[in-house]
């Protein structure tokens, strides 16, 4: 009597799965987003590969938002496509064990923003008797975000050890270094968060 080997099975079930993500995926992006995904072999593997080449995990396609809107409806489509696909959001790539990887999913390589913010991703505001603060987009660089401060006389509260990391990817993870002991990591010095999900698509 034949046996079906449960390795192949897998491999079935998994090879259907990437087509049908992949389907959905190619069927559904609205015309806005077609020229930001790359699916070519050069753009994929950068974001196959993750801090220290200990996770690889391929994405069906890689993002390159030209506004935060664009991110807002790739999570829209994934959220209400009948097979969903992870998205994942990478900065400057210094994330381990496939945080900013999405196996047969969308990779958004969030540092193509800068391109389009016109000086907008870092703004300064407030004065000394109410105090300031600093509204600033999660792919700008640390490093960016302490020279605007400087200009200004003032100096971020707390930051990384290593200034050439991304707002957005420092904060997913708390924002802990030798600053820590005295003001608490990044995380607790943040007044307010933009959070993008899958339930709210804007479409002028």
């Amino acid at each position: 009597m034949a046996t079906s080997s449960p390795i192949i099975i897998y491999f079935i079930a998994l090879f259907i799965t990437s087509f049908i993500t992949s389907t959905i995926l190619a069927i559904s992006v609205p015309p806005e987003l077609t020229d930001n995904l790359r699916t070519d072999p050069g753009a994929i593997k950068l974001a196959s590969i993750d801090y220290g080449h200990i996770i690889k995990e391929k994405p069906f396609a890689v993002l390159y938002p030209s506004s935060v809107d664009d991110i807002r409806t790739l999570i829209y489509l994934s959220y209400n496509s009948l097979f969903s696909y992870t998205i994942a959001a990478k900065g400057q790539a210094h994330s381990t064990w496939g945080q900013a990887q999405a196996n047969d999913g969308v990779v958004v390589q969030m540092n193509s923003l800068n391109r389009f913010r016109n000086g907008t991703g870092i703004l300064i505001s407030g004065d000394r008797s109410s105090g300031f603060y600093a509204d600033v987009g999660g792919e700008q660089l640390w490093i960016d975000v302490l020279n605007a401060t400087l200009t200004r006389g003032l100096s971020p509260v707390s930051w990384t050890d290593y200034l050439y990391l991304t707002v957005g990817g420092t904060l997913s993870n708390a924002g802990i270094s030798g600053h820590t002991y005295r003001k608490g990591p990044q995380i607790t010095n943040v007044l307010e968060l933009d959070v993008l999900t899958g339930t709210y698509y804007n479409r002028d």
